[in-house]
């Protein structure tokens, strides 16, 4: 029996009371369990734990074969979340990250410094209180940053846009038309540079913040080999039409 920590990615419903479910674990890197009966009349309480971004206590059987579903004994919140279940614009953030992370994350080996890395970022986010609707950003940018593939210098006047295709800053737009304009890019070096504090003093339109969203993706799925479209983005943009 191995206990593990895990984040919940993704869960889908499987017959009238078991649910798969897709879990980054500390030790085994991203698993997938069956989980029986945990939509029953008496065991409810435990599926309100399978939701994106929640952090769980593990006791699993052992992994017979890489690629093989996997089963648990039991398993329980690590950490009470506060908020993020509760408030809308946090739930749709966490449903995001779940989603993104579901289909980047594809390896069955054990990743402290990843799995910390989300980790942390999980407990900020349910703690913060200002600058939330910055936050989906933020973590997309310094998730690159940990990953070791962006960018290769930093943004300044002279080196105005964002090369996507070759992942630096470059003071021209690129011929090969793979970029980030100005405007983008400098809401781009702002993020890389900022710390979580700093995320309510920068002051983002809807339309930036879509822009960006969506040239980052495109720039984790030309890079990363992350499959698109991203299902929950519409949501994400809808809760932060303002």
């Amino acid at each position: 029996m191995g206990k593990l920590r895990g984040i919940v990615l993704h869960s889908i419903k499987y017959g009238e009371s078991s649910i798969i479910a897709h879990i980054y674990t500390d030790m085994q890197g991203r698993q997938t369990y069956m989980l029986n009966g945990v939509r029953g009349t008496t065991r409810r309480h435990k599926s309100s734990l399978i939701q994106p971004l929640f952090l769980l206590d593990i006791e699993a059987y052992p992994v017979r074969k890489q690629g093989a579903m996997c089963r648990m004994k039991e398993f329980r919140a690590s950490v009470p979340l506060q908020s993020l279940p509760f408030d809308v614009h946090k739930n749709v953030i966490a449903l995001f990250i779940g989603e993104v992370l579901y289909k980047l994350i594809r390896e069955e080996e054990q990743n402290e410094a990843l799995f910390g890395f989300l980790r942390n970022y999980i407990l900020l986010l349910d703690e913060m209180q200002q600058g939330v609707p910055n936050f989906h950003l933020y973590f997309l940018a310094q998730l690159a940053r940990h990953l070791g593939f962006f960018p290769g210098n930093a943004h300044s006047e002279e080196y105005a846009y964002f090369d996507m295709k070759n992942g630096v800053f470059v003071p021209f737009a690129p011929p090969h038309g793979v970029f980030m304009d100005k405007p983008t890019s400098a809401l781009l070096g702002k993020l890389l540079g900022a710390a979580l504090d700093d995320l309510q003093h920068i002051q983002t339109s809807r339309g930036q913040r879509n822009l960006l969203l969506r040239k980052l993706l495109d720039y984790y799925c030309s890079h990363l080999g992350m499959s698109n479209p991203i299902r929950s983005l519409a949501v994400l943009e809808e809760v932060f039409a303002v």
